[in-house]
């Protein structure tokens, strides 16, 4: 049909390799505290403000297209008349309403896959936090949206700076979203009309292909190359219960810092951010993986989503590549381990910064293609040389505080999805002046999981030690 709009190779990917234990879902828990003056009904009639809404803009009015014999592939096409009374949810948390009861329910609520068969997500608003708060889970299938769009989307819609009540908020599923800035426009339009000769078309494809190409035998030669040393090669992470063939139960875990302790780590040091953030995830990972007997002789590897998505973007889609890196686990010295980590950092990100945007997808399609594989078929990241052993990405949020109809956003936290023999996402989320960590874990594979919220807590600490800051 001629309204309907084929997924691209990466946005199908999550659906194909979707089953009953790996639903690919994305979502993100926001907290918030109600308006000066407000009681409980500002929920009540906030939802009922909501459901007058139909989703009128894009990916919250996409649902599949069926699929035949002459219609194979996957395609989206807009559903008319949606159930908002099935995507909109109310739910309270049981008495005292504490990290503990929400911890429970927002595990259990990411456990539950998306219906195909309408629009795929969902939002639910959770009332009985404790100090007059309360907070909204959406969830939206990983085929509609990666974490930095949907960062981006949540941003917009919680847009106020002022804690300003209206009396007609719009919901995010009908506000419509903001047109690209008037430099992105014309460079669209001077891409889509440029008239190249076919000469040089292939000059440019078959130059592209070369970096490409060389940017996987690089990757491929790993720390052996003379000039990377502190590249990855992959499918070289060692064997690991982070692993394991995976259940359909999840287990959400979060713990949160001041942005600025660990930025005081990169200055004292000379590590970015993502560096400082790296280290301590290695840090609670040996100590957890210590603590249960399973540590592996040589490093953890963590894959790191990298978003090459403009600026100015607010959409749907996915739009990200990866690099690998060291977690340094296998260095008990916490500096020592800090400087490994830095060292995998800087090596994967100089090979991305080579390429540009189509040529990092190329490279990113070759370098997983057997991982790519190994989830269509449903046999998963093998235990025995996967290509990685955890995914640690890390997604920006304003730097501001925000408001959502007057209610005071205080925390965010995103909830990632994990993979067959990947038993364990990290995301970190930055905030005003807060950086958050969320555990996302097969609750069968990984024993005690919330234990790693203690661990970074102490590996932070750690660092900081090691450095003479406290």
């Amino acid at each position: 049909m001629s309204d309907q709009k084929s997924l691209s190779p990466g946005d199908a990917f999550f659906l194909l390799i979707e089953s009953d234990n790996t639903p690919s879902q994305i979502g993100v828990l926001v907290r918030m505290k109600l308006p000066k003056g407000k009681d409980k009904t500002f929920i009540l009639e906030m939802i009922e403000g909501f459901r007058k809404y139909q989703p009128t803009e894009e990916p919250y009015n996409l649902k599949l297209a069926k699929r035949s014999l002459t219609s194979p592939l996957y395609s989206w096409e807009k559903a008319e008349n949606v159930d908002i009374d099935y995507h909109l949810r109310h739910s309270a948390l049981p008495q005292p309403g504490g990290e503990r009861e929400m911890a429970v329910l927002i595990s259990r609520l990411h456990s539950i896959p998306l219906d195909h068969n309408r629009p795929m997500w969902e939002l639910h608003v959770i009332e009985g936090l404790e100090d007059d708060c309360f907070a909204i889970y959406a969830k939206m299938h990983h085929a509609l949206i990666d974490g930095v769009a949907g960062s981006r989307l949540m941003a917009h819609w919680a847009e106020q700076t002022e804690p300003n009540v209206e009396s007609e908020f719009i919901p995010f599923w009908a506000k419509p979203l903001p047109k690209k800035s008037g430099a992105l426009s014309a460079l669209a339009k001077k891409t889509s009309t440029e008239n190249q000769s076919l000469l040089s078309q292939f000059v440019g494809a078959f130059k592209s292909a070369s970096i490409v190409l060389q940017a996987v035998w690089k990757s491929v030669l790993g720390q052996r190359s003379k000039n990377d040393t502190g590249l990855i090669a992959p499918y070289s992470a060692p064997d690991s219960i982070l692993n394991a063939p995976i259940g359909p139960q999840r287990r959400v875990s979060t713990v949160e810092f001041k942005t600025d302790r660990l930025k005081a780590i990169g200055k004292k040091h000379g590590g970015t951010l993502n560096d400082v953030v790296m280290a301590v995830c290695g840090g609670a990972l040996r100590s957890y993986l210590s603590d249960l007997g399973e540590l592996p002789e040589s490093s953890l590897i963590a894959q790191v989503p990298v978003s090459f998505r403009p600026k100015d973007e607010v959409g749907g889609g996915n739009a990200i590549g990866a690099l690998l890196a060291s977690l340094g686990t296998d260095e008990e010295d916490t500096v020592t381990r800090f400087n490994k980590v830095i060292a995998s950092m800087s090596a994967g990100k100089g090979l991305l910064s080579e390429m540009n945007a189509n040529q990092i997808t190329g490279y990113s399609a070759l370098m997983t293609l057997p991982f790519v594989i190994g989830q269509m078929t449903k046999i998963g990241n093998r235990r025995r040389n996967p290509m990685y052993n955890v995914v640690i990405s890390n997604v920006p949020g304003p730097r501001e505080t925000r408001y959502l109809n007057g209610a005071e956003v205080f925390s965010v936290h995103p909830v990632s999805f994990v993979m067959q023999g990947q038993a364990l996402n990290i995301t970190l989320y930055t905030y005003a002046d807060k950086i958050t960590f969320v555990f996302t874990a097969c609750r069968e594979s990984l024993p005690s999981v919330q234990h790693l919220v203690g661990h970074t807590i102490d590996a932070l600490d750690d660092l900081e030690n090691a450095l003479g800051i406290k």
